[in-house]
């Protein structure tokens, strides 16, 4: 059995990012779950209505009555009258493998604290995609979700960013792309209601600990405990306390500190080829077996058998319990608007996307599902099967979690709303607390002309770069994407002397990268990203100086900051700052000696890169 990975990219018809999912071994016949609900915390459809899946909270961003507003990027669109609400839907269809349309909002629209779904019916579609133009192409965002294979009809999808390009502003989205992604010999997609819902005030986690293995049990119960967090534990009734689970005693004490012990039946034949009422009596066996051994809270959720829905299936859960999981590959809005749909990766992904996917949750507040399989403990050459995750790999992860600050939660309090913020007076105070960003690689690199370097790897944040070059012309530094990792080719700066060392900043996405390097001369380059200590902040106002480029900071920054900026040199001078949450904006661009005031949209711990050929001052300040 397969759990589905963090999602990476590609290119879709030369023009739209398209995500293809990445497999991981499970650790039995079981797997995650799926269906539809409307985020009412409740069984059945409280949206007061027949027209589930469209919904009637939250803002319509179309109805698709209008089809002139859509325009066919791959294939054709078409009006049919199998509508949810109104009198149509738009369908996109191929007869390829992708088709695409789009939605321009020239005035743009805000989805800043906003998330956002849609409801769709998958005649022949694995996989939908959107990307949020925000304002254009070099800086938007990226959601996926991946369509059970069983699964034919309406339903509805709630979608979380999975990846992120440039700088985007969800305050000024200009165009929705729409992408499905389909069988080889045609694709169709009806699409239906989609709106934006309110987001929440903070990132949210869910860790799913399958099977509730005695590991869990041993090595994670103290490591949440510590935190004030609460776990999930999908299990099947029948078979607590065997091949290394845990008994009722500790599933007991694990149910006391909080955590939600859920439904997760083993079955013989998979549930989608099994009549509905055979399908409800599994679901409500599962469900009153485990509210019996006292579980009732957790029993109101449901791991579905390897991650397998078809449409009847859909609503025995939504009218027999209030949730359910399903491996999607990519995080989804928080609250949901289908909590009987909650998308779920697999946890010991770090490096393949699930940091990357915790921290997009924590930049844009929304909720990732992690599957968590057998925690192993291993020697220093071992690794971990494709059925278990190490411990180093667990206390990583829980590290990761915490560092960005998400809120770690259950089923039951997604759908009771009592999924909690962050801490009020931290916000209003601006602190920052502890570890802001993790540690992460360090290279370094050298030659006596041109190169391009072997590929190494990076994770997303800040980069230092410690050069330099002994030649008759300039050095320039290009920073190179490669594989899948997300971005452009940028340059890492440099001074503009032939005879030069120094030292600058950037910020990176997580992936592979190459150095393209020209130069004349013998050079060397040291890349490294230190670990930020919220200790490290320097508070405002500060005055900072050199001489030649470098970079200073971090800065403890509230929101906007006045600069007042000094320059005696002849050459080009450049100042750009850097955010710890990837941000980045260019202040001062100018050739000469410089004297003037500059503002930067500020906010948390961010850092100023400078280059220049002479001295240089900078006084900050709250303006």
């Amino acid at each position: 059995m397969a759990a589905l990975g963090v999602t990476s990219t590609a290119t879709v018809a030369g023009c739209l990012d398209a995500l293809s999912g990445d497999e991981s071994p499970e650790a039995d016949s079981n797997g995650g779950s799926d269906s539809n609900d409307d985020g009412d915390g409740g069984n059945g459809d409280g949206n007061g209505s027949d027209s589930w899946p469209a919904i009637d909270h939250g803002e319509l961003l179309s109805d698709f009555e209008s089809a002139d507003e859509w325009v066919a990027v791959t294939g054709e669109t078409e009006t049919v009258p199998d509508a949810l609400t109104g009198s149509q839907a738009l369908a996109v269809e191929s007869d390829g493998d992708q088709a695409a349309m789009r939605i321009e909002f020239p005035r743009g629209i805000d989805l800043d604290g906003w998330d956002t779904s849609m409801a769709i019916r998958a005649d022949a579609v694995d996989q939908v995609h959107i990307e949020f133009m925000a304002p254009s192409r070099g800086d938007h965002l990226t959601s996926i979700r991946h369509i059970p294979d069983d699964y034919e009809g309406w339903l509805r999808l709630d979608f979380g960013y999975i990846q992120k390009h440039g700088d985007p502003d969800l305050s000024d989205v200009r165009r929705l792309n729409v992408v499905a992604v389909g069988p080889e010999d045609g694709t169709r997609l009806v699409a239906d209601d989609l709106r934006k819902t309110e987001g929440a005030d903070n990132g949210k986690a869910i860790l799913s600990f399958y099977d509730g293995h005695t590991s869990h049990y041993e090595h994670a119960l103290d490591r949440l405990d510590e935190r004030d967090w609460a776990g999930t534990v999908p299990v099947d009734p029948d078979q607590i306390g065997s091949g290394g689970r845990m008994d009722l005693a500790q599933l007991d004490e694990l149910h006391d500190r909080g955590w939600n012990i859920c439904g997760y039946p083993s079955v013989s034949t998979p549930l989608p080829e099994m009549p509905e009422d055979r399908q409800r009596q599994v679901v409500a066996n599962v469900r009153d077996t485990l509210a019996d051994l006292g579980f009732e809270d957790g029993s109101r959720h449901f791991y579905a058998p390897a991650d397998r829905m078809d449409d009847s299936l859909q609503t025995v859960l939504r009218e027999d319990v209030d949730s359910a999981v399903l491996a999607s590959g990519s995080p989804t809005g928080a609250p949901p608007t289908n909590t009987h749909m909650l998308s779920q990766i697999w946890g010991p992904d770090l490096h393949g996307g699930v940091r990357r996917a915790i921290n997009l949750c924590d930049q844009y507040n929304q909720l990732v599902v992690l599957r968590i399989p057998r925690i192993v403990e291993l020697e220093d050459d071992e690794e971990a099967s494709g059925n278990s995750m190490s411990l180093e790999d667990f206390d990583e992860l829980v590290d990761h979690i915490e560092h960005r600050g998400l809120d770690v939660v259950t089923p039951s309090d997604v759908v009771d709303g009592t999924m909690g913020g962050s801490d009020e007076s931290d916000e209003e105070s601006g602190d920052q607390q502890g570890v802001i960003l993790e540690a992460g690689e360090h290279h370094s690199f050298g030659d006596i002309d041109s190169n391009t370097t072997e590929t190494f790897a990076l994770e997303e944040g800040i980069l230092t770069a410690d050069f330099s070059h002994d030649g008759d012309a300039d050095l320039t530094v290009e920073l190179v994407p490669t594989g899948d990792t997300n971005g452009g080719t940028r340059m890492i700066p440099t001074t503009s002397t032939a005879v030069q060392s120094g030292e600058s900043i950037v910020t990176v996405e997580e992936g592979t990268y190459q150095l393209e390097v020209d130069a004349d001369g013998a050079w060397s380059i040291d890349l490294d990203q230190p670990e930020v200590h919220s200790d490290d902040l320097t508070a405002l106002p500060t005055d900072v100086s050199g001489s030649g480029s470098s970079y200073v900071g971090p800065f403890d920054t509230e929101g906007n900051v006045s600069l007042d900026v000094t320059h005696d040199g002849d050459g080009l001078f450049i100042v750009d700052g850097y955010g710890a949450d990837g941000r980045s904006e260019q202040l001062i661009h100018q050739t000469g000696a410089f004297d003037s005031s500059r503002s930067y949209s500020a906010g948390g711990a961010v850092w100023l890169n400078v280059e220049a050929d002479g001295d240089w001052t900078i006084a900050l300040s709250d303006s």
